[in-house]
C-alpha cells in the first residue's frame, strides 16, 4: 500500500505542470515599501482550438519577500484534482524607475522551470499593468505564454490582481491556450 501511495504522489508531480498564471507584478513590494507578500488565486485554462475539450479549474499560491533593493525570492505552488507543482523564483529588478520596473525571472519547481521578462508600469498609485513573457515547459512540452495583468491595492496592503495569458505548447498555433486568472494578495 505504502508503494502504490508512492508512486501516485511521485507520478502526480512529475506529470503535474508549471504554475499556469503570474499573479505577481514586478515592482510591487518595491513602490509599496514592503518586504513580503503572500496570495492565493484561481486560474481557468481554456481548451485548445479545434479539439472538445472543458475549461480545467486550477488553484494557485505564493509567498514573495524582497531580498534587497534588486532581488525577490518567490515559493510558488499550483494544484488540480489531479497534480501539483511546487517550486520557487528568482527575480531580479534592476531597472526602477517613477512608474516602471523591469527585470528577468528563473522559475524552478519539481518538474518545471522557466525563464521570464516580468514588466509592470505604475498607472496611478497602487494601480500596476503588469507582463512577464515567459518560455517554460507545460508538462513535457516547451511553451511560451504571454501574460498581461492589473493589480490594485484595495485597502492598506490588502490587493487584488486579474490576469489574461495566451500559450502556445510547443510553440504550435492548434495548441493555443487561454488562461483566465483572479487573485488576492497581502502584503506587509
Amino acid at each position: 500500500m505504502r508503494r502504490e501511495l508512492g508512486w501516485l504522489l511521485l507520478s502526480s508531480g512529475l506529470f503535474g505542470c508549471a504554475p499556469l498564471a503570474s499573479l505577481r507584478p514586478a515592482g510591487g513590494l518595491w513602490e509599496s515599501d514592503r518586504s513580503a507578500e503572500i496570495g492565493a488565486g484561481a486560474v481557468a485554462l481554456g481548451p485548445r482550438p479545434y479539439v472538445i475539450e472543458s475549461w480545467q479549474p486550477v488553484g494557485q499560491v505564493w509567498g514573495a519577500l524582497r531580498l534587497d533593493r534588486s532581488f525577490e525570492l518567490s515559493a510558488i505552488g499550483a494544484f488540480d484534482e489531479q497534480a501539483f507543482a511546487a517550486g520557487g523564483a528568482l527575480r531580479w529588478i534592476p531597472l526602477r524607475a517613477d512608474r516602471l520596473a523591469a527585470g528577468a525571472e528563473v522559475e524552478f519547481g519539481f518538474a518545471w522551470a522557466a525563464l521570464a521578462l516580468p514588466i509592470a508600469l505604475r498607472l496611478s498609485d497602487g494601480l500596476w499593468l503588469y507582463t512577464a513573457p515567459r518560455l517554460g515547459n507545460m508538462g513535457i512540452h516547451l511553451t511560451p505564454g504571454l501574460p498581461g495583468g492589473l493589480s490594485l491595492e484595495i485597502f492598506d496592503g490588502w490587493i487584488v490582481r486579474a490576469e489574461a495569458q495566451l500559450s502556445w505548447e510547443e510553440f504550435l498555433a492548434y495548441q493555443r491556450r487561454v488562461h483566465l486568472a483572479g487573485g488576492m494578495a497581502y502584503q506587509w
